[in-house]
């Protein structure tokens, strides 16, 4: 479960490219939504094909620490998961087994102890491919004091300021739809997504793990 439409384009389109097949990926159209998803899943569990695990993944926006605990109280307070008594995950790299639910897992990114975004993490692979207009945006984030923006709100104007640079056939595109585009030259091989898939991999083995 991830937090916006260009998450769930870019997840889908990662696990696509690393061939990893137990996975389905649901946009939750806003952090604030993850608890009404989460509900709605608890509630139909016994009724639909039963997932091992529920990842969310969020952006860890300026406190990851505070974002993470947020997300848990958020979680546990809905009504269908209160009564089940429901185990959460106590840090970023735990996976709360659940016996007769699936198992939880909350990841942030770029990474767990890192500030930032989806964005974060999609610029370090963006620039790479043109470092001469990367040095630009750098020029430009100083002018207009861009660089004082907190990392979240930082990193999503550096990659606009990348789209609209290199992508002439559309300038205006968003990230959702650049990385829908089969033209781009977005490498989701990138050694920076690395860490993303190991994490969604041992996630999901370690809930078939408990779940047997």
């Amino acid at each position: 479960m991830c937090e916006g439409e260009a998450d769930e384009v870019f997840l889908k389109k990662l696990g696509k490219n690393q061939q990893i097949n137990e996975y389905e990926v649901r946009s939750a159209k806003g952090i604030d939504k993850f608890p009404v998803m989460f509900n709605s899943a608890i509630v139909n569990y016994k009724d639909i094909t039963k997932p091992n695990l529920i990842l969310f993944i969020a952006d860890a926006g300026a406190d990851p620490k505070k974002t993470f605990e947020n997300l848990v109280a958020q979680l546990s307070n809905e009504k269908a998961v209160k009564g089940k008594g429901l185990n959460f995950p106590m840090s970023c790299c735990e996976v709360a087994s659940n016996k007769g639910y699936p198992a939880i897992k909350i990841h942030l990114l770029p990474d767990c102890d890192k500030k930032g975004s989806l964005e974060t993490l999609c610029y370090k692979v963006m620039k790479e491919q043109h470092p001469e207009i990367e040095a630009c945006i750098r020029n430009f984030a100083q002018c207009t004091n861009i660089e004082k923006w907190s990392p979240e709100q930082r990193d999503k104007a550096y990659v606009q300021c990348f789209i609209a640079s290199t992508y002439h056939k559309d300038p205006n595109k968003s990230l959702r739809y650049y990385l829908q585009e089969t033209n781009t030259s977005f490498n989701f091989n990138h050694e920076e997504l690395k860490t993303l898939v190991e994490v969604i991999r041992n996630s999901v083995n370690t809930a078939k793990h408990l779940a047997t």
